[in-house]
């Protein structure tokens, strides 16, 4: 079931995913601020999506 999940600010989502791309690791940066490694993977992908 989508859209039920916890909203994020757009900010708190690019800090993760400055974090993702400085570590190599989603699933550890999930895990160091309690997200599910899957959203953390999803926004990864979403933002390189918006840069091509």
């Amino acid at each position: 079931m989508r859209g039920k999940g916890k909203r994020y600010p757009e900010e708190f989502k690019r800090q993760i995913i400055k974090e993702v791309e400085e570590t190599g690791n989603a699933t550890l940066v999930a895990r160091r601020h309690d997200l599910v490694p899957g959203t953390v993977t999803r926004w990864v992908r979403e933002s390189k999506k918006k840069m091509d």
